[in-house]
């Protein structure tokens, strides 16, 4: 007979004794004010009970009970002198539970309920056979992914990702003070906040043998389309069997051996190939990035004529003065060479914020967006109330209505009010007194009056251009004169002029 070890009989004792206490408290599960306090703290919050059926028909439901260790072999065997199936549970060669025995049709009944639950384990991912030191089903033991569908849909299980690159975030504050008696003591310090980001990546993903990942961005690329992003699926480096051959998203091309019928380098979609014996199948949906051009070489050097619309290639430089302007464009340009239309501007002050800290041409200006707004449903603010035309021989039709100082109540209300004028005010003057709303209906700055080398104007068209693109944290303001008549009689005004407004008082602002 085999000896039974001390790590066995320790065993064995600390489970009889843990089923033992456990049982010994009952099924409390509630608490009796008659009891002790002594008799209240020994009772259990999760009582457990001993088993003293055999493990096949005496297996519990309590998820807090540990259950048997290991070191019980429990066992079911066929014993043929009498037909039936003894129950053992022993550790080592000692029987740690009397044998009992069941009948052929109890036997096949377990026997089934053990398979049944054997397959609904095995469709929850966890196999039976998987079990901890413990004996609990393991669920993590059974892991194994070159078994698995990603072994054979991908070539491998490997993972791999190497990113390439840098971030560079730049952090910074300008500060200066400018002790020039003719600038406001609040306007000659200044300062701000300076931050920029630089981006640069380049990510090169791998999947097994079969998928591949490019991924690049630069924020300082000049087009999108320098970005790429590329996700490959590839069979063929795998096996030559697949009908499947390849997928391809992102950035894509199809290239074609046809003269007749060019191809293209540059798509964003998806792509597949497939192949049914020895047909080959290639499709593509994509989005075409670039424009195939001809080239004419004449003594040696090359003529290529192409067309990029002024919004999309310099944007942020060209304006137009009002929504007068703006309507009219098209319907001024029906007749050239000649610009059939009476408007002409006659002077033009252009306003930008103060970004470069230049001592000259400086003011404190406020900008109006509703300032001379002729057309109602181009209010910001509602509650501006617009006033009859500016003379009856002035020839509008439909919504093409001038601009004018007049042609609302916001410049008449503004213009007398003292508070509304001194820098210092002006802000809460318009957000309180008149509703506006800063940053969306107005902006408080100050502001540098470009020169005339600094942009240009068409004065019958009535658009600005400037020759440095306007960023976005900077402002661009404009106050003008025009004429609507071929003779010119009558001068018509948008907006305050440098010299409307007395300079002796520099803390006043224009509008």
């Amino acid at each position: 007979m085999k000896k039974i070890t001390l790590l066995q009989f320790i065993v064995v004792i600390l489970t009889t004794s843990f089923h033992y206490f456990a049982s010994a408290s009952g099924p409390a599960y509630g608490v009796d004010y008659g009891q002790t306090s002594d008799q209240i703290m020994a009772m259990d919050t999760i009582p457990l009970k001993d088993r003293f059926e055999n493990f096949v028909t005496g297996q519990g439901s309590n998820p807090f009970d540990l259950k048997d260790p290991s070191e019980v072999k429990q066992e079911v065997t066929y014993d043929p002198e009498s037909g039936m199936y003894i129950i053992t549970e022993k550790i080592g060669d000692n029987f740690f539970r009397a044998p009992t025995y069941m009948t052929f049709e109890e036997y096949m009944d377990w026997q089934a309920k053990q398979q049944e639950k054997d397959y609904f384990n095995k469709l929850a991912g966890i196999e039976s056979s998987n079990r901890s030191k413990s004996g609990i089903i393991d669920p993590m033991a059974r892991v194994d992914i070159k078994k698995q569908l990603i072994d054979r849909l991908f070539g491998g299980n490997g993972i791999t990702i190497e990113p390439q690159g840098n971030v560079d975030l730049t952090f910074g504050g300008d500060y200066q003070r400018i002790q020039n008696p003719n600038i406001p003591i609040q306007a000659q310090t200044n300062g701000g906040f300076d931050f920029d980001m630089n981006i640069k990546t380049n990510i090169q993903g791998k999947i097994g043998d079969k998928m591949d990942l490019g991924f690049n961005f630069d924020t300082n690329s000049t087009f999108n389309f320098d970005n790429k992003v590329k996700l490959e699926y590839d069979s063929e480096k795998w096996t030559e069997d697949d009908i499947l051959k390849k997928i391809e998203l992102g950035d894509v091309s199809l290239p074609l051996r046809s003269q007749l019928i060019q191809g293209n380098q540059s798509l964003f979609g998806i792509k597949t190939e497939l192949q049914f014996g020895h047909l080959k199948l290639t499709m593509i949906a994509a989005e075409q990035q670039s424009q195939q051009e001809e080239l004419r070489i004449e003594n040696g050097g090359t003529l290529q004529e192409f067309e990029v619309y002024p919004d999309q290639y310099d944007e942020n430089r060209h304006f137009f003065l009002s929504f007068f302007n703006r309507d009219t464009y098209e319907e001024n340009l029906e007749g050239l060479p000649f610009i059939q239309t009476p408007f002409r501007v006659v002077n033009l002050q252009v306003w930008v914020t103060n970004d470069r800290q230049e001592t000259e041409r400086l003011r404190d200006i406020a900008a109006l967006a509703d300032l001379g707004v002729a057309e109602t449903e181009n209010l910001t603010n509602p509650s501006i109330d617009v006033q009859p035309p500016m003379a009856p021989y002035i020839d509008y039709t439909g919504d093409n209505v001038l601009n004018d100082n007049t042609r609302n109540d916001l410049f008449e209300l503004i213009e007398g009010d003292p508070a509304a004028r001194q820098i210092l005010n002006t802000a809460t003057t318009l957000q309180t007194k008149y509703g506006l709303t800063q940053s969306k209906d107005f902006e408080v700055l100050k502001a540098r009056r470009l020169s005339p080398s600094e942009y240009t104007f068409h004065p019958q068209l009535g658009f600005l251009s400037l020759n440095v693109r306007l960023r976005p944290n900077q402002v661009l303001a404009v106050s003008y004169e025009y004429t609507y008549t071929y003779n010119g009689d009558e001068v018509y005004q948008v907006g305050e002029l440098a010299d409307d407004v007395a300079t002796q008082d520099t803390s006043e602002v224009i509008y």
